[in-house]
């Protein structure tokens, strides 16, 4: 795949753009970039910025992204600028995908809530995202990397002997031993960090396998894990929201494991394509489904299903639909298929659980 080139994506954007601009655009990508290498947090405020999403109050996502943009570019404003803080952030969460982080591509697709929310390529990223989710779970499963144990080389400690052993040679009787001793230790060390390498590929792989074994035998039983009752007492309504959140519930790692939506899909049956409303659902939530959350997510505009859910039941507060339309920049009574809604659900649930969001 060839390097991602953010000079043309960013002038496909913006064509007229002038070249001190597009300087300055490349330096402030470079370094949001790095910032997003070293924190999830970073990764998750350009998803804010890419859908334009709504930051919460106590987020400082808006100076640091800012800072950047502004520093080849006084006359930036994060305030002001949206559109062009959404080009910037789009263009890293692409390269990101482009280079295969684990991580990326679930948090786009809960970012982009089934397609309800847009880019400022007219959808590219969430495009791309679908490519790489699609690519990254076929890989955590068939293109594994094997990992051998290695003995290591030894160090030529049998030369340091040999001038030991030379009449005239001045090599002491004590050099030869800690020779010795720290070639053993070079060669533990190196054996002991080979075969764990090895070991967390097998645990990997395991995982995943166990992963899916589990949603198989989940979907042979028909019964909620969070809720601990049969998936048919469940209302119709709620049903989908219940299924995504128990297959994330059953999930330890990004990007998930590749049997995932289908066992969605399935679970769902012949209903998984009938559109409803988001606010169908929260109506028939109460009590009894208490333990389907158990807290409240810190992003609740990137996981509205999960924070609407959260106000209800560890709140007691039902869900106003300005206060969801304020959170979230989505309409409360939005239509999603039960499909859309149930991976919605599971994805949230993958990177809360993960503690992305």
């Amino acid at each position: 795949m060839p390097a991602f080139n953010f000079v043309a994506e960013y002038r496909d954007m913006q064509p007229a753009a002038e070249r001190d601009i597009i300087a300055a655009r490349d330096k402030a990508f470079t370094k949001a970039k790095a910032d997003a290498n070293k924190l999830i947090g970073r990764i998750v405020d350009l998803a804010y910025f890419a859908y334009r999403v709504p930051l919460p109050a106590e987020s400082d996502a808006n100076k640091w992204f800012g800072d950047i943009l502004s520093a080849d570019d006084p006359a930036f404003s994060i305030q002001h600028d949206v559109e062009e803080a959404a080009r910037i952030a789009t263009l890293v969460l692409r390269e990101r995908l482009g280079n295969s982080f684990w991580g990326t591509p679930v948090l786009v697709h809960a970012a982009a809530f089934a397609g309800k929310r847009q880019t400022a390529d007219n959808h590219a990223l969430s495009r791309a995202s679908r490519d790489a989710l699609r690519d990254l779970v076929r890989k955590r499963g068939f293109a594994l990397k094997r990992t051998e144990v290695s003995p290591g080389k030894a160090a030529p400690v049998g030369d340091l002997i040999t001038k030991y052993d030379s009449e005239g040679d001045e090599t002491t009787e004590k050099q030869v031993l800690q020779a010795i001793v720290q070639d053993y230790d070079s060669q533990i060390k190196h054996l002991t960090k080979s075969s764990n390498e090895a070991i967390e590929a097998v645990f990997a792989e395991n995982r995943r396998l166990a992963e899916e074994v589990d949603l198989l035998w989940w979907h042979l039983g028909g019964h909620s894990y969070l809720l601990d009752m049969p998936l048919e007492q469940v209302p119709d309504a709620l049903k989908p929201i219940v299924i995504g959140m128990d297959v994330g519930d059953m999930v330890n790692a990004l990007p998930g494991p590749y049997g995932s939506y289908g066992i969605i899909r399935k679970a769902l049956g012949s209903k998984a394509d009938v559109p409803m409303k988001l606010s169908e659902a929260f109506k028939v939530l109460t009590p009894e489904h208490g333990l389907l959350v158990a807290k409240k997510p810190n992003r609740y505009a990137l996981a509205p299903i999960h924070g609407a859910a959260s106000d209800v039941l560890l709140s007691g507060e039902p869900v106003s639909g300005l206060q969801f339309k304020r959170n979230t920049g989505l309409s409360f009574d939005i239509k999603l298929t039960a499909y859309e809604l149930a991976v919605q659900a599971y994805h949230e649930r993958v990177l809360s659980k993960l503690d992305w969001i």
